[in-house]
């Protein structure tokens, strides 16, 4: 089985690390605590205000952004021999 790191589930991965952020790190008022947490992430990957947000709505093509925000969410697709393309898909990974 090869791991999906699509940009569709990238967006899920992320709706999910800040839902969790939100509960853990930031609970403040869920709008605030939200908004802090994105922050956070976006900060962390290093990338621009439009390439997180293309992201989060699941329209990021860019391999090496999406490598970024993958390793800012402690997930390596490198280590598991996968190659993010600028098509939005990946290359590699299969299972013997």
């Amino acid at each position: 089985m090869t791991p999906d790191f699509s940009p569709a589930m990238l967006k899920t991965f992320l709706a999910m690390r800040v839902a969790m952020m939100v509960r853990l790190d930031f609970p403040s008022l869920p709008r605030n605590g939200e908004k802090a947490a994105l922050a956070d992430l976006r900060k962390r990957s290093r990338l621009t205000r439009d390439e997180f947000e293309l992201a989060c709505d699941g329209r990021l093509k860019a391999g090496v952004a999406r490598a970024k925000i993958w390793a800012a969410l402690w997930i390596d697709p490198a280590s598991l021999g996968i190659r993010l393309t600028d098509d939005g898909r990946q290359e590699g990974g299969d299972a013997a």
